[in-house]
């Protein structure tokens, strides 16, 4: 069964094609400075159009985590169990994404993090490399 995948859009475009090339960047208003994540066309704070795009340095801290047993569609039943993590980027953004198999043991909330990608079906995917 195929595994349901992100459908990039205008605004989400620019993320899903630095994921590609193995970088992870996120939005900042250039009038009030906020970092944004998930990508929109106007500031969550300031509602201004002028943002830019600034890459991450891909290390975060585990907020919070779950672990999966119960797949939610038939597409994940022979994934599970697996560790789906919210991370505070150091950058300041928020970022939901899973856990690699190398860390689902370990991961744990306060735990530094770097985030890495994995190749889904042909698109990169955001996911917790490694406990730092």
């Amino acid at each position: 069964m195929i595994i349901p995948l992100p459908k990039p859009d205008a605004q989400t475009q620019p993320f899903w094609d630095a994921c590609q090339e193995g970088r992870l960047i996120c939005q900042r208003c250039t009038e009030c400075h906020v970092v944004q994540f998930t990508p929109r066309a106007r500031c969550m704070r300031c509602h201004s159009e002028r943002l830019s795009w600034e890459a991450s340095a891909r290390q975060g801290t585990v907020m919070s985590f779950t672990r999966v047993h119960r797949a939610p569609n038939p597409a994940f039943k022979q994934k599970t169990p697996y560790v789906i993590a919210m991370l505070d980027m150091d950058e300041g953004f928020r970022l939901m994404t899973n856990a690699s198999v190398a860390v689902q043991d370990s991961i744990g909330v306060g735990e530094r993090v770097s985030v890495g990608f994995e190749q889904v079906e042909g698109m990169m995917l955001p996911i917790v490399q490694e406990l730092t």
